[in-house]
């Protein structure tokens, strides 16, 4: 990780946006520079992660599986209202910043402007990545179909939100905006479910598919850094190699494993028997599962 630390200052927003007092006062270097030396929590909750993940199927295969169903509608709606809050007081500064002048380029280059808002709510969806690993614990102990794509996004989102969160690049307002975004169409969606509410198949099918956008976005943004840093540098300065190098990482494998389960989903017809077997289609791709 030798790269420069860049102090990114907050300052009240030049767009009308209302700022409250504790997301003014939110203390960014401090948090980036605790998450900067403390980037090895993220690996140790994805390792006990790993093991509850696979113990607990262990435990589980020789028993009923619980329903879960209040509770399950409950964790849904509550971090679908985090997510779509969270949306509203992040979306603003992206949106500001990409009309502007060179608006792509900085909101991938540079921080011409940053507010609480954005900084406070950063730090939240940063914080929910070890939370939502409790989605695991709802398939585990309910007996459904478990995906690789599942946990692997888990921990590697996890990871990688961690420890790019030390550096706070200007591109990590794509990945909060379109990670708050989808997910807000994604809880509501399980939350539907749980409740027994049937959702029409092309809904599930919208929510994969900007799911799958996000990641192409992804990788997007990455070519373009890696673009401009290897032709221009000096235009792209808060930017570094390290976390260039960890956003393909995470983009790529993401772009394809996406693809797969969107051409699996809704291209690929299964037969009635297959699917039974499979369980339907699980989280993180919406996967048409039956939720309660």
């Amino acid at each position: 990780m030798a790269t420069k630390f860049i102090e990114v200052p907050i300052v009240e927003p030049s767009f009308g946006l209302k700022v409250a007092d504790f997301e003014r006062n939110f203390p960014l270097t401090y948090w980036r520079q605790v998450f900067g030396d403390w980037w090895q929590i993220s690996a140790y909750v994805s390792g006990l992660y790993v093991l509850l993940l696979f113990g607990g199927r262990w435990y589980m295969s020789s028993r009923a599986p619980f329903k879960l169903n209040k509770l399950l509608t409950f964790w849904n709606v509550g971090l679908a209202i985090m997510s779509i809050y969270a949306f509203l007081r992040v979306a603003p500064e992206f949106f500001w910043v990409m009309l502007g002048k060179n608006g792509f380029h900085n909101t991938i280059c540079e921080w011409p402007e940053h507010n609480g808002a954005t900084a406070f709510w950063s730090w939240i969806l940063a914080l929910s990545k070890i939370i939502e690993l409790g989605d695991t614990a709802f398939i585990v102990l309910r007996k459904q179909n478990l995906l690789f794509l599942h946990w692997y996004h888990h921990i590697t989102t996890l990871m990688s939100w961690w420890v790019m969160y030390h550096w706070y690049e200007p591109v990590q307002q794509w990945y909060v905006v379109m990670n708050s975004f989808v997910h807000s169409f994604m809880y509501t969606y399980y939350a539907l479910r749980s409740l027994k509410i049937r959702v029409p198949r092309p809904i599930a099918m919208f929510i994969t598919t900007i799911q799958l956008l996000q990641m192409v976005a992804g990788v997007t943004v990455s070519i373009y850094s890696y673009w401009i840093m290897s032709e221009n540098p000096a235009s792209c300065p808060h930017r570094n190699w390290f976390g260039l190098k960890v956003s393909f990482a995470i983009y790529v494998p993401y772009t394809i494993l996406f693809a797969k389960l969107f051409i699996d989903s809704y291209v690929v017809k299964k037969k009635p028997a297959e699917a039974v077997k499979n369980g339907g289609a699980q989280k993180n791709g919406v996967y048409a599962k039956k939720e309660a």
